[in-house]
């Protein structure tokens, strides 16, 4: 990678964690105020839903905004944008106030993670795209799990709500100026004579293309079940069991951050032999190791858990690289709907499992994920080409023409 793409994924990077710090900081937040505020579970389960909904719906439309005028506005727009919503909520006494403050935070989410995706995984060029994208995730989970959940929550514990008015003005003065000056004004897309290089090595007619994204979305749909599946349920499987929450919340905490070592690694692999390759092993490997954690019993288990968090991880980038890939000419827009689509199936998946598990348990129910799994993996064999094509850019014409 050169200097110059260099300092655009750091830039990238550090936006992400600079504004995912918020996503960490919702729920610690509102159960800080669930007393003053009379919040139940209910509640807060409410905000960080309307939350979601909001980023998952605008997200295709300002991926196109980012193609249009390029990603640096919605770049920092997005985190300032983030930042001043949640600032209000922590001077406001209003329920209805803090709905509407974190609902309308969504929107910098939407903003944010489109034209993100898409510098980061240009910044990779043709070789390291997939890893380039995992480093932009991988910033994105350090900002919530440890400027979100740890710093927000340490600063609520010890000095208050409003102490984290420190970490506004820190997530502003970086954007303002590290952000800015780093991510790049305009957004690149393929060049014309690559893309039609791309639609003359796949062969196919426009109806067997479209196909193979209604396939792909259906590994994106089986993984992204698995993955808001395990976060929701395992917490409480656990609990029924008799585990205590520090040995479950240690243990959701070793599954997150194998997620995101297991992101990088692997992306890292795919870009060296091939996308589909480390996707269905990934896929394959994680599944027999979610199967083992739930008939294990003890450490092992657990063992098994947290390796399978790893072998997870690869999955989710590369799926999203794989969509980018074939809408050369979108990425940002596909980007947007694929993480778009990635919310609605997964949350809506694991909310019909919950009311399956209230009538049938909770283990048979998780049951389903090596299942899923498997599923996924036949999709990404039959939807991924054996050589995914690499990405060759250029300035936005739209852009450009500004």
């Amino acid at each position: 990678m050169e200097r110059d793409t260099k300092r655009v994924l750091l830039g990238e990077a550090l936006g992400h964690a600079l504004h995912d710090s918020w996503y960490g900081v919702a729920p610690v937040l509102l159960a800080a105020l669930s007393a003053q505020m009379a919040l139940n579970n209910a509640d807060i389960a409410l905000a960080i839903l309307l939350y979601q909904i909001v980023s998952s719906i605008t997200q295709p439309f300002f991926g196109r905004f980012s193609e249009r005028f390029g990603g640096r506005p919605f770049a920092v727009g997005s985190i300032v944008w983030t930042t001043a919503m949640f600032s209000i909520v922590l001077f406001t006494n209003s329920k209805l106030v803090l709905m509407g403050c974190i609902a309308a935070a969504g929107l910098g989410s939407g903003a944010w993670h489109p034209q993100g995706t898409v510098n980061s995984t240009v910044a990779g060029g043709r070789r390291w795209g997939a890893t380039a994208a995992s480093i932009f995730f991988f910033g994105g989970t350090l900002g919530t799990s440890l400027l979100g959940a740890a710093l927000g929550g340490f600063l609520i514990d010890a000095f208050g709500r409003q102490s984290l008015l420190g970490l506004s003005a820190l997530t502003i003065l970086l954007a303002l100026t590290i952000v800015r000056s780093t991510v790049p004004r305009t957004l690149a897309v393929q060049d014309e004579a690559h893309i039609r290089e791309q639609a003359a090595a796949s062969g196919g007619s426009d109806r067997l293309f479209w196909v193979m994204v209604a396939v792909l979305l259906v590994g994106v749909a089986l993984r992204s079940l698995v993955q808001f599946t395990l976060n929701t349920f395992v917490p409480k499987y656990q609990q029924d069991m008799g585990v205590s929450p520090t040995v479950y919340g240690g243990l959701m905490s070793a599954f997150l951050f194998g997620n995101a070592i297991g992101g990088v690694i692997g992306s890292y692999a795919a870009d060296h032999i091939g996308i589909r390759r480390i996707l269905l092993a990934s896929l394959i490997l994680g599944g027999l190791c979610f199967y083992g954690f739930l008939i294990a019993q003890g450490i092992w288990s657990y063992l098994l858990f947290a390796l399978g968090g790893i072998f997870f991880g690869p999955s989710h980038t590369l799926f999203l690289v794989s969509g980018q890939r074939r809408f050369p000419q979108r990425m940002a827009t596909v980007s947007g709907l694929l993480l778009g689509f990635i919310f609605v199936s997964g949350a809506g998946g694991a909310w019909i499992l919950g009311l399956v598990a209230d009538r049938i348990g909770l283990a048979r129910v998780l049951a389903v994920v090596p299942w899923a799994m498997l599923g996924a993996a036949i999709a990404a064999f039959i939807s991924v080409p054996q050589q995914a094509p690499a990405p060759a850019v250029r300035e936005s014409a739209e852009v450009q023409a500004r």
